[in-house]
C-alpha cells in the first residue's frame, strides 16, 4: 500500500482532504518514484507549507498566508478554527516552542485527533507502539498495556508489571482503563491492514471511551513509520528522541533502498513470508515490506498488487499457486511468544521449521530442495524500526557480496543498546533466526 505521505493535497490546492480512490490514484503514479525515508507530509496542524518538518518556515508560511502571499493548505489551519489569522501563528509558534495546549495530527485512518498536552498518563495497546514509546524514553507515562507481557521481562521488563487491558474492542476492558483516568489512549490499530475495517474498531473505542483521545498511528509498515515516529515526537513532547531515533533508521532505510534500486527485477529471488500455514504476508504489510526492501520479490505480487485495499494485509493462497510460482526461499514469521529475546533454547523455532520444510505438497519446489527456508522472530520483523534488522538479515541472505560490509547482529545490537535500554547480548542471548544465516552465508 502506498505510504499516507502522498495522501495530503500539494500546499496552494485545496483546504479539503481528497478522497481516498483520488489519492490511490496518485500513490500508484509515484510508486515508480525513489523513496527516501524523509519524503513525506508531517500531518500536524501547523506545518503549513506540508513538507517533513514543523519549524519556522512554517510561520513565516502562514504570515504570508495572511498576507495573501501564499494560498491556503489544509495544515495552515494550526488551531483548526476554520479559519487562517494570527492565531494559528500562536499555535504552531506554541508548537514549536514546546508550549501549546493541544495538538492535532491526522492518523493512521485519515481523521482528525486533538490530544491536550501535556500526555502524563498513556494506556497503550500497541504491539510496537509501546516499544516505540521506550524508544522515545517516555515510559514512564505508561500506566496499562494491551496483552499480558509477564513473560517477556528481558525485553519488557517494566512493562511486563504493568496491567494490561486488551487490545480490540471485543475483549479491551473499559471499564479499567476509565478507572486508570489516562490522558489518551494508544490503540492496536497501527499497521497498514487497518485500513480495512479500522475505522469501524476506532468509533468503538470511542463510543467506550467517551471523551479520551485515541491515538492511531502506523508503528510496524517501515514507508511511513519515519512520518509517525515525528508525529509521535510531538505527541508526547520527545521531539529530539525522536529525530535521534529517524537519524539511525534513515541511515539504514536509505542504505537499502539505493543498493537493491539497481537490481533488475527478474534477478531477484522470489520468496513469502508465511505466519500460518499458506497465511502470507503481501507486499504493503509490515512482513512484506522486510522482504521487498531486502531485494526480494513477493510471490504474492502475482496475486494482488498495490491498488487493493489489501495489499497491506496477510492472505490465504493455495499450496498449488506456490508449486507454480516455485520460489527460492520462504520465510516463516514466529511469534513474539516463541522467540525472541526470552528464549534460548531454539527448538520451538526448529519445529516451526521443520512444520514447512516437511510439506510433502512442498517437497520438489527450490527453496525445500536448496534448503532455503528461514524462521524469523517477529522480534526483529514487525516494527517499531525492528523492522530494519529483519531487512538486514535478508539483504545479507540474498546479496553476501553487495552487503558485504553490513552486520545483521551488530545492527540488532545498535538497537538494543541505543533504543531498548536494557543489558542484552544478542550473539549470545535469545532466538531470532533459524537457522543462522550467518553461518550460510
Amino acid at each position: 500500500m502506498a505510504s499516507k505521505l502522498e495522501s495530503s493535497p500539494p500546499w496552494g490546492i485545496s483546504m479539503k482532504r481528497p478522497g481516498y480512490l483520488s489519492w490511490l490514484l496518485i500513490c500508484m503514479l509515484l510508486a515508480s518514484i525513489p523513496v527516501h525515508a524523509a519524503d513525506f507530509v508531517l500531518e500536524i496542524y501547523g506545518n503549513a507549507n506540508m513538507d517533513e518538518y514543523l519549524n519556522e518556515e512554517d510561520i513565516q508560511y502562514i504570515e504570508d498566508i495572511i498576507a495573501g502571499k501564499n494560498d491556503k493548505t489544509l495544515l495552515a489551519d494550526a488551531n483548526l478554527d476554520g479559519k487562517i489569522d494570527s492565531t494559528d501563528v500562536e499555535q504552531a509558534q506554541a508548537i514549536l516552542n514546546g508550549k501549546e495546549e493541544k495538538l492535532t495530527f491526522i492518523d493512521l485512518l485519515d481523521e482528525n485527533v486533538t490530544v491536550n498536552k501535556p500526555i502524563r498518563r498513556l494506556v497503550n495497546m500497541g504491539y510496537n507502539g509501546v516499544e516505540m514509546t521506550r524508544i522515545l524514553g517516555a515510559e514512564d507515562i505508561l500506566i496499562a498495556y494491551g496483552a499480558n507481557r509477564t513473560t517477556h521481562k528481558t525485553f519488557f521488563p517494566k512493562f511486563a508489571e504493568l496491567p494490561f487491558v486488551g487490545s480490540t474492542p471485543e475483549d479491551c476492558d473499559f471499564e479499567k482503563i476509565l478507572s486508570l483516568n489516562p490522558d489518551a489512549v494508544q490503540t492496536n490499530l497501527e499497521r497498514a491492514s487497518s485500513l480495512v475495517g479500522g475505522l469501524d474498531q476506532k468509533h468503538a473505542f470511542e463510543k467506550n471511551l467517551n471523551g479520551i483521545p485515541i491515538i492511531c498511528l502506523n508503528m510496524r509498515e517501515q514507508d511511513t513509520l519515519i512520518k509517525n515516529v515525528r508525529t509521535y515526537g510531538y505527541i508526547l513532547d520527545r521531539e529530539q528522541e525522536a529525530e535521534t531515533f529517524i537519524d539511525w533508521y534513515s541511515k539504514y532505510y536509505d542504505l537499502f533502498k539505493s543498493r537493491i534500486a539497481s537490481i533488475p527485477d527478474d534477478e531477484r529471488p522470489t520468496a513469502f513470508f508465511e505466519y500460518t500455514p499458506y497465511y502470507c504476508y503481501a507486499s504493503g504489510s509490515n512482513l512484506g515490506q522486510v522482504l521487498v526492501m531486502a531485494g526480494g520479490k513477493n510471490i504474492l505480487d502475482r496475486q494482488i498488487g498495490p491498488e487493493d485495499p489489501k495489499y497491506g494485509s496477510i492472505l490465504d493462497i493455495e499450496p498449488e499457486f506456490v508449486i507454480r510460482e516455485n520460489p527460492k526461499y520462504i520465510f516463516k514469521g514466529v511469534g513474539s511468544w516463541d522467540s525472541g529475546y526470552d528464549i534460548d533454547d531454539p527448538s520451538k523455532m526448529a519445529a516451526f521449521h521443520e512444520q514447512v520444510t516437511n510439506r510433502t505438497e512442498l517437497s520438489n519446489i527450490d527453496a525445500i530442495k536448496d534448503d532455503n527456508v528461514y524462521c524469523m522472530s517477529f522480534w526483529i520483523l514487525s516494527g517499531a524500526g525492528n523492522n530494519i534488522i529483519g531487512t538486514a538479515y535478508l539483504a545479507k541472505l540474498f546479496y553476501p557480496d553487495l552487503f558485504k560490509d553490513i552486520d545483521p547482529e551488530a545492527i540488532h545490537q545498535e538497537y538494543v543498546d541505543t533504543f531498548c535500554h536494557i543489558d542484552f547480548d544478542v550473539k549470545k542471548n535469545g532466538t531470532f533466526v533459524y537457522p543462522r544465516i550467518e553461518d550460510d552465508v
